[in-house]
């Protein structure tokens, strides 16, 4: 009895010991992503003031983990602060689905490119958000400001609705269970009429927008849908709103975003988003 007695506290401690480290282990890392995530969606250097700031954790924090981060090469210091580090990117190149999608499209996006010398994007569809993996830009006119890891609103984008117009209903009610923010005066935030233009979509496999997500900038985009039906991605054509022709772009998009899916289903089968 006194022996069971004695290690039953021992075996107690070392338990709440490892919960502890375990717990700690988990906090650690979770403040370390706060401030990678908080640099990725700055698409640009923080200062440790504003990463303190927008991570709402103290400068001291931020400034430890920030140290351990630039060692292991996932951050780089830089006059302004802190960025992302090229072990990200190399990581971030390795990501299996997005990987493949990329190989599958890029013939296309650059014939699109070339023959109609217009901005072409890439873009997937990251929960609410839709996250940019590939972009061919112009030197026409006006520039669209994206690039490649940049997210946005699916609602506000030709891209986004492309893909929320193919996406499952649950998805569909989280979308229109959220407020609908605006990115320019011009961005569809009322749930009917979103809902509308994602049925025009599903109706003719591309959606338009104009100036929702850029003012001076319109877009036609196409969904990339496998064989059951499933949207794996999206592509898009973006041009000054002076010169847009929907009409004239909307085959383009829509019959490339075929072959992407046609090209996927010959090299990788087994894929899906």
């Amino acid at each position: 009895m006194k022996t069971a007695s004695a290690i039953r506290p021992g075996e107690a401690m070392d338990s709440n010991e490892e919960q502890s480290s375990v717990s700690e282990d988990k906090s650690v890392m979770g403040r370390g992503l706060s401030l990678l995530e908080a640099l990725s969606r700055a698409g640009s250097p923080l200062s440790l003031a504003d990463l303190s700031r927008v991570t709402q954790l103290p400068k001291s924090t931020v400034h430890r983990l920030a140290g351990q981060l630039v060692q292991l090469g996932l951050l780089d210091r830089v006059a302004e602060g802190f960025c992302l580090g090229l072990r990200m990117f190399e990581w971030g190149s390795h990501a299996e689905r997005q990987r493949h999608l990329r190989m599958a499209a890029i013939p296309f996006l650059t014939d699109m490119h070339s023959r109609l010398q217009e901005t072409v994007h890439l873009a997937v569809l990251d929960g609410q958000d839709i996250i940019y993996i590939e972009k061919i830009e112009s030197h026409r006119a006006v520039r669209c400001p994206t690039y490649v890891g940049n997210r946005k609103p699916a609602h506000a984008t030709a891209l986004g609705k492309a893909m929320l117009a193919f996406s499952p209903r649950e998805t569909l009610r989280t979308t229109f269970s959220n407020p609908l923010t605006l990115s320019t005066p011009r961005t569809i935030i009322t749930p009917g009429m979103l809902s509308r233009q994602l049925q025009k979509a599903r109706e003719t496999s591309v959606s338009i927008e104009i100036e929702e997500s850029f003012l001076g900038v319109a877009c036609v985009a196409a969904p990339i849908v496998d064989a059951t039906g499933a949207v794996l991605g999206a592509i898009s054509i973006v041009t000054p709103s002076f010169r847009f022709d929907p009409n004239k772009l909307a085959p383009e998009v829509r019959n490339a975003a075929h072959k992407i899916a046609d090209q996927l289903e010959i090299v990788h089968p087994t894929y899906s988003y």
